[in-house]
């Protein structure tokens, strides 16, 4: 088993995600590294803790955020730059927060089908770089009416002041139309958990695209709510899904010297592996970390363990073209 979304910075503690590593029994991790304070790279810390882990890393670079402060011409060449010094670097991969609502009000980063952006996406199709973009957040966060009160007290009501989901989603597929090659992986399924049709309009019109099963928590209730529609959504996109958790997201937004919670990371795998091994009904219960809320009736999809080993390891693999002839993962927890 792979996990393919770690966030990571050094003040996790290097030790807490080898523990994690062994808790869970994964066979590699990827670390997705965002800005440290909103501003200084995280790269080096994943490479130092690649150095010494016993499984292998794969670093995810992002990209520095300074440069959205240049006019359009530089940042033109910058983007182009800093993708270049991140594989350079030896990064399998390039992350990108910059469709995150929140960081788009933080920056001032042009719309992402603007031709400042050209160079950059023709970059990545041309080289296959795989990219993991977080374009959007949870449909609710537009809606007074509908979002949570968690979102709601923690700050996340989208106003006017901050980008349209439709409006972004319009960008990226026009990026999408113009560069259909691109090995895109959406996070926490793209947003689209309660729009499995139009999701699936989109993964057909565009077959390089990926997503991948990271929480937020309503992914996992709107998939409940439709478990026959979710159940043939994983089939026919076996080959597509990713596994990862996110964890240490929390810790690393918050820019509060955290280490890293094993048991908010552990709450979220057993809140997706729960849901994608059991069949039929089970009862999701509050933990205290991740999942805050309940006791809550699911709906589990019990996927094969064919389907389980591409999401949880073979998927991944292939998407950095690294598939190993012979290289397996356990698919099923051991339970005892």
């Amino acid at each position: 088993m792979i996990d393919g979304h770690i966030h990571y910075a050094s003040m996790l503690n290097p030790r807490k995600l080898n523990e994690l590593i062994r808790q869970e029994n994964l066979g590699g991790v990827a670390l997705q590294c965002i800005p440290k304070a909103d501003d200084l790279p995280v790269e080096e810390d994943a490479f130092a803790f690649a150095a010494q882990a016993k499984v292998p890393v794969y670093v995810f670079g992002g990209l520095r955020r300074e440069i959205y402060r240049l006019s359009e011409p530089e940042l033109s060449d910058a983007l182009v730059r800093e993708a270049e010094r991140l594989m350079d670097r030896g990064c399998a991969g390039i992350k990108m927060l910059e469709g995150k609502p929140q960081i788009r009000k933080a920056h001032p980063i042009p719309d992402f089908d603007r031709p400042v952006w050209e160079p950059y996406w023709s970059l990545l199709e041309e080289r296959q770089i795989p990219v993991y973009f977080h374009v959007n957040d949870p449909e609710e966060f537009w809606d007074p009416e509908k979002i949570s009160k968690h979102a709601l007290e923690s700050g996340w009501l989208y106003d006017e002041t901050f980008i349209n989901n439709e409006e972004q989603y319009r960008q990226v597929l026009a990026v999408l139309e113009r560069h259909p090659g691109l090995r895109i992986v959406f996070p926490h399924f793209f947003f689209f958990s309660g729009q499995l049709d139009r999701l699936r309009g989109i993964m057909e019109a565009f077959e390089e695209i990926r997503i991948d099963v990271t929480p937020g928590i309503e992914l996992y209730y709107n998939l409940s709510g439709q478990p026959e529609a979710a159940k043939k959504f994983f089939g026919q996109f076996q080959d597509r899904i990713l596994y990862g958790t996110d964890s240490g997201a929390g810790e690393i937004v918050r820019s509060q010297n955290e280490e890293l919670s094993l048991e908010d990371a552990l709450s979220r795998m057993k809140l997706i592996r729960d849901f994608l091994e059991t069949e039929g009904a089970y009862t999701l219960y509050p933990d205290g970390y991740y999942v805050k809320e309940g006791p809550r009736q699911m709906q589990g999809l019990g996927l094969s363990p064919a389907i389980l080993q591409k999401i949880y390891e073979t998927n991944f693999l292939e998407l950095i073209g690294e598939r190993k002839k012979g290289q397996t993962a356990s698919t099923k927890r051991n339970r005892e």
